[in-house]
């Protein structure tokens, strides 16, 4: 029996043979965060980056930076196990 393969499947290894992987991964964890957050949350992130598995958020709200950092291992988690790989090592808040 042949695994299942997705459209996904085959752009992300289209995209790593072109050298736009990491750009993609970017775009991935980014798209996941923010679905994870929700809206609001959304919203007081204006900066989502993600390079060699740091994923870097910037967020507007001081009371926001102090809850996320307290969760930070935990949203790592989620994060990855919605990725489907252990892609994000390390979460930075600013």
């Amino acid at each position: 029996m042949q695994p299942d393969y997705t459209i996904d499947h085959f752009l992300q290894r289209a995209l790593r043979r072109l050298d736009l992987g990491e750009v993609a991964d970017e775009a991935r964890v980014e798209k996941v965060y923010r679905q994870l957050a929700g809206d609001l949350i959304s919203r007081l992130t204006p900066s989502v980056n993600f390079s060699r598995g740091i994923l870097t958020l910037r967020l507007s709200a001081a009371a926001l930076r102090h809850e996320m950092s307290l969760r930070r291992e935990n949203l790592r988690q989620v994060i990855n196990d919605q990725l489907g790989a252990e892609m994000v090592h390390k979460i930075v808040i600013r």
